[in-house]
C-alpha cells in the first residue's frame, strides 16, 4: 500500500503486492538470468537447511555429486566455500547453474577468472570460465549432470579447465 496525494487529501491507494516466491531474483537489473520455477519455489528456500548438511560431505569420495567451489569475493576479497554441483569430463570441470548465472559464486568466479574445487577429495584450481547454454553442449556434459539439468530445468552451465591438481593434505 502506499499513500498518494490527490487534490490535496490523501487518499490510501492499493496496488498488487508482488508475490515474492514468483519474482525473479537477480543483482543486477540489466541482467535477468532465468531461474526455474521449481528451484526458486522449492529447492531455494531449503538451501540454507541443507546447505550446511551437505558441506560435511561435499567434496568427499562417496558423494562425487557435490563439490565444495573455494571463491574470492570480487568486492570483499573474503574467501567463501559452496557447495555445488561439479563433475569431471573432457579436460574440464562442469558446473551447473542451478540458481542462475546471478547466483554469487557464479559472479565471483567469472568476475576472478578462476577457483578451487574440492572433487572426491582432491583439490583442483580452475581457470577460464565460460557461461554456455546446456543444451548446445549437452553432449560434452557428463550423463549424470545432463539428466539432473534436464529434470530441473538448467539452462545454463559453467565450464572451467584444470590448470592443476593438488593432493589433499599435501
Amino acid at each position: 500500500m502506499e499513500y498518494t496525494n490527490d487534490t490535496a487529501r490523501f487518499s490510501l491507494s492499493t496496488r498488487q503486492m508482488e508475490k515474492p516466491m514468483e519474482r525473479r531474483v537477480s543483482v543486477d537489473q540489466m541482467s535477468q538470468a532465468y531461474v526455474p520455477a521449481f528451484v526458486d519455489r522449492i529447492v531455494r528456500p531449503l538451501t540454507r537447511v541443507l546447505n550446511p548438511l551437505i558441506m560435511r560431505f561435499a567434496g568427499g569420495w562417496w558423494f562425487p555429486m557435490f563439490s565444495v567451489l573455494h571463491h574470492r569475493g570480487h568486492r570483499s576479497g573474503r574467501m567463501y566455500a559452496t557447495p555445488v554441483s561439479a563433475m569431471p569430463r573432457g579436460g574440464y570441470f562442469w558446473l551447473g547453474l542451478t540458481f542462475g548465472e546471478d547466483a554469487a559464486w557464479a559472479r565471483n568466479i567469472l568476475a576472478a577468472g578462476e577457483c578451487g574445487l574440492r572433487y572426491r577429495g582432491v583439490d583442483y584450481h580452475l581457470v577460464e570460465p565460460v557461461k554456455l547454454d546446456s543444451s548446445a553442449v549437452g553432449a560434452e556434459l557428463p550423463p549424470v549432470m545432463r539428466f539432473g539439468l534436464s529434470v530441473l530445468g538448467v539452462p545454463k552451465v559453467l565450464r572451467m579447465r584444470r590448470s592443476t591438481t593438488v593432493q589433499a593434505g599435501a
